[in-house]
């Protein structure tokens, strides 16, 4: 509780037993209820981190800051999301749980946390963000864990509701969802190193990838290419520094344009399209070889795609035209199937998996 903490000046001093989270305001955004809609919060919040992140000497009217970015303490308690002065121990804003309407880490930087919720006395919808001590993520997974045990509490009054008469249907559930991506999507972790990325000509072609990591494989030594994990979902690939989880990018799968395994089975590379005649080459090092990275990128751009045909109007959904011959899905199953077909002949060849 409150009167449990102690000042972080002090050798004694720590958080209760409930969910404490050192952070420093950045402020808050307004935002629509228009930008709420599903599909569209996740950009919306994540341009508000952004705005506070890296413009704060550019905030428009709606901008707002909380004790003007000072340090405080984030506590999960008793369904409560509370603001703490950690000198005074003065609790600065309490926001009920349920009362949330979306929380998350931004895309750009695994230390920013940002919930939305409506103020008490004006009725806007204000989008707050925080940099946090420890990576963000720690916060949204509490979050998560409080609301499950909410929801478990409430199916279970609503089963002894119905047995009383009561129709449980006249009970609200919570809205609450995080963002980037649905907490329910699955991902799948890669442990790499990276090569780094660099401007290419084309947005397709093994050769370009191949040119590609063979420059980047003669420019450095082995030893300094840095151990990376690669998060492989159906919306996003992320590029994290595996010791402190800092996001070195994060590309949407929807803009890839062409992956490959390359000339050596250790290598795997990805084209992304950054802007018009703007591509940018990702390139990686596997052990034992690439084949699970690349299949696992393979499948996220299917499944993206599948995505998009099964979003079609199903009642024109007879008349609209396949896929050009083009498609990034395309492009993208045939450069895996020959990467793999090398790969395979290779293992053929020598008999066993490269070391």
């Amino acid at each position: 509780s409150v009167s449990q903490l102690e000042t972080p000046h002090s050798p004694n001093f720590r958080c209760s037993s409930d969910p404490c989270f050192a952070v420093r305001s950045l402020g808050w955004v307004e935002i629509s209820e228009e930008e709420m809609a599903p599909g569209k919060s996740s950009v919306a919040v994540n341009n508000c981190i952004r705005q506070l992140s890296y413009h704060k000497h550019n905030l428009h009217d709606t901008a707002g800051i909380w004790g003007e970015g000072k340090d405080m303490l984030l506590v999960l308690e008793n369904e409560m999301l509370n603001l703490i002065d950690p000198l005074g121990q003065t609790l600065l804003h309490s926001q009920p749980i349920v009362s949330i309407r979306v929380w998350g880490v931004g895309r750009d930087n695994g230390r920013d946390f940002a919930y939305v919720a409506r103020d008490k006395l004006t009725h806007v919808l204000k989008c707050h963000v925080f940099r946090c001590d420890t990576p963000a993520k720690n916060i949204a997974t509490s979050m998560h864990d409080i609301c499950s045990k909410i929801m478990a509490q409430r199916k279970s009054s609503k089963s002894s509701l119905s047995r009383l008469n009561i129709d449980p249907a006249k009970l609200v559930d919570i809205p609450f969802q995080e963002f980037p991506a649905p907490k329910n999507e699955l991902v799948q972790r890669f442990q790499v190193r990276y090569l780094g990325n660099v401007p290419v000509v084309k947005p397709v072609g093994m050769d370009i990838v191949n040119s590609a990591l063979e420059t980047a494989l003669g420019s450095k030594d082995k030893e300094e290419w840095p151990p990376v994990t690669v998060n492989v979902a159906s919306a996003t690939l992320t590029v994290l520094v595996s010791d402190t989880e800092e996001v070195l990018s994060e590309c949407r799968v929807r803009f890839l344009s062409f992956m490959g395994v390359g000339k050596d089975v250790h290598t795997f590379a990805f084209i992304m399209a950054e802007g018009p005649g703007d591509f940018i080459c990702h390139m990686f090092w596997c052990e034992p070889n690439a084949a699970s990275l690349s299949e696992a990128v393979q499948a996220a751009c299917m499944l993206r795609y599948q995505k998009c045909l099964d979003a079609r109007p199903p009642i024109s959904s007879s008349c609209l035209p396949g896929p050009p011959a083009d498609s990034v899905a395309r492009r993208v199953g045939s450069s895996v199937k020959k990467g793999m077909q090398s790969l395979l002949g290779t293992f053929k060849r020598s008999g066993t998996q490269t070391p």
